[in-house]
């Protein structure tokens, strides 16, 4: 296990391209994390199934970790901000259809852009890693 540091992850350690989504960086990271998660988990788990859920909230954690290495030349990345980033976009890609009012899915994307959009921009911060937000 291990957080995604690319001296390691490149150097023969690609399990950290993943477990480094289920470690956090404090407290508060994992508070955060687990807040956004509990927010869309039980929205989207019941639409897509447990099966189809895991395997896209793993994918999208899997491809924050791949694009974060791409684009830091040396970070430590850890937490499942990309993999809850990627379960936002799988959410507004099922806006787009007509399963729900169309009332509703406009209030419901406004919500999902406020959030998306304020934590790119706290990410702009040295210690956030928004790659692997916009990778997820």
């Amino acid at each position: 296990m291990g957080a995604n540091y690319s001296p390691l992850t490149l150097g023969g350690q690609p399990w950290r391209l993943l477990s480094s989504c289920f470690l956090h960086i404090g407290i508060l990271h994992l508070v955060f994390n687990m807040y956004a998660l509990v927010q869309i988990g039980p929205i989207l788990e019941p639409l897509l199934g447990t099966r189809q859920f895991t395997i896209a909230y793993l994918t999208a954690g899997l491809m924050g970790s791949v694009v974060s290495l791409w684009w830091h030349d040396v970070l430590l990345g850890a937490g499942a901000s990309g993999a809850i980033f990627g379960m936002y976009g799988v959410f507004l890609a099922l806006l787009t259809t007509n399963w729900l009012d169309a009332t509703v899915r406009r209030e419901l994307l406004k919500s999902i852009l406020t959030f998306v959009g304020f934590n790119l921009f706290i990410g702009m911060q040295s210690h956030i890693d928004n790659a692997a937000h916009i990778g997820g």
